[in-house]
């Protein structure tokens, strides 16, 4: 049967061949494909990858690089051979090359890091793709006959990682004995951290960063972590509404006048507090914190979420002596249990009310306190198995990617999957060899073999 599938495929191309024969050109499309269509190629290596660039020579893509979720280039984290030159850095993917202009790339420093850009459309003559700082960018114009019929020109491993193979014969059993022992390599890696910084700043300023860190998430954890440092938790005394939000940056004289009553009067006491403090703690503009204030849920907004810090200083003499595995259930209702009588109802100083009102330190906050500080600084076992036993939801999308690449559609390990182990022991594996090395180079496929041994 497939000898006689392979054999009607042939006699079909050969068909084609006489009503496109090799001189001509292949049917070409109207337009090209939308940007996103051309992106998802790319990701599932539908795409032709190597070829000749304009003006740089031959280039060949060792790591096509992570499908960016967030502003900036297409793909992250990609290397490519250029001229037998190995290049590490980005790589945008655009329907046409006057779609770079056309999009502000060329003006944009996001896009400096960018080593590659792919189009689909032959750029007109004379086109040069440059960065911010007036770099010649490579260009690499695939063809439509090269995406027009499914046919890429790549090689069946250069779209599967190396890893899969090994891993697909591996028990669940053993991934999930792999997928214990990086997590465990995790928690040691954050309580030597925790406790150097113990070591150097006292256990109570250690402890503020640390629950700062974690208030902020992922798109304001480095600058809750500045405010941290910023204004220390020793400054605050009573006045840490005033001093945090302050230095953050979040007060400013007068509210816009949409403003509710109860909005002026709360910014009111607030901001004759931090009159008095501003010489001591204000930063000037060039200095100000880098706040992301686009976050995915209003509820997580950047000034809530200093507010929820603030809420958070009178209660902490009550909260060290919690912080260890023993103490973790109290913590958690003690944290959950912070409120504010104007922050549970507004999502910022000038927003109207919520409908609801809604807690100012919600349960996947606390989870993340002691999945990757409480947990890990205690090393008794008690602390050990109350960590193994920490459930998640679904795979975040920040490491649904590496579970996808590893493990496929392996159904078996679902359940461990959700968690909270199995989730830092993936943000481990993809740090140390998914993000620092390419799948031709990377040893992780060897190691696992000797580990399934």
């Amino acid at each position: 049967m497939p000898l006689h599938r392979q054999h009607l495929a042939t006699q079909y191309r050969e068909l084609l061949a006489e009503v496109y024969p090799p001189c001509a050109a292949a049917p070409a499309a109207a337009t090209p494909p939308a940007e996103l269509t051309v992106q998802s190629w790319w990701a599932s290596g539908q795409l032709q990858r190597d070829g000749h660039t304009l003006r740089h020579g031959e280039v060949r893509v060792l790591d096509p690089g992570r499908w960016n979720r967030s502003s900036g280039p297409d793909f992250t984290h990609a290397e490519i051979e250029l001229n037998g030159v190995r290049i590490r850095g980005d790589i945008e993917i655009d329907p046409t090359a006057q779609d770079w202009e056309k999009h502000g790339h060329g003006a944009n420093p996001a896009f400096n890091s960018v080593v590659l850009h792919i189009v689909l459309s032959p750029p007109s003559p004379g086109w040069y793709t440059r960065n911010s700082l007036h770099q010649d960018i490579p260009i690499l114009y695939i063809p439509p006959e090269s995406w027009q019929t499914g046919n890429p020109g790549n090689k069946e491993d250069d779209c599967l990682p190396r890893c899969r193979r090994p891993l697909a014969d591996m028990p669940a059993e053993k991934i999930i004995h792999l997928l214990q022992a990086a997590a465990a390599h995790r928690q040691e890696l954050k309580r030597n951290l925790l406790r150097s910084r113990i070591a150097a700043v006292g256990e109570s300023q250690a402890w503020y960063e640390a629950w700062g860190t974690t208030l902020g998430y992922s798109a304001n954890k480095d600058a809750m972590q500045m405010l941290t440092l910023r204004a220390p938790i020793k400054t605050l005394g009573r006045q840490a509404e005033a001093i945090l939000l302050g230095t953050a940056g979040f007060l400013i004289p007068v509210l816009p006048d949409a403003s509710t009553d109860e909005a002026r009067h709360y910014h009111r006491g607030v901001w004759d507090s931090w009159w008095l403090l501003r010489e001591q703690f204000e930063l000037a503009a060039e200095r100000a914190l880098p706040w992301c204030r686009k976050p995915a849920r209003p509820l997580n907004h950047p000034q809530r979420r200093v507010a929820a810090l603030a809420a958070s200083v009178p209660h902490w003499r009550r909260i060290l002596p919690l912080l260890n595995a023993a103490g973790a259930i109290e913590l958690g209702k003690l944290l959950n249990s912070i409120s504010h009588p104007f922050w549970e109802k507004h999502y910022t100083l000038s927003s109207a009310p919520m409908k609801q009102k809604a807690a100012l330190i919600g349960q996947p906050r606390i989870t993340d306190f002691l999945i990757n500080y409480v947990y890990p600084h205690d090393e008794n076992e008690y602390a050990w198995q109350s960590y193994l036993a920490i459930r998640q939801g679904p795979l975040p999308a920040s490491i649904e990617r590496t579970a996808r690449l590893l493990f496929g559609e392996r159904r078996e390990l679902s359940t461990a999957l959700r968690h909270a182990y199995a989730q830092q022991a993936l943000l481990q594996i993809d740090a140390d060899f998914c993000a620092c090395n390419i799948c031709l180079d990377c040893a992780f496929p060897a190691q696992l073999s000797e580990w399934a041994r």
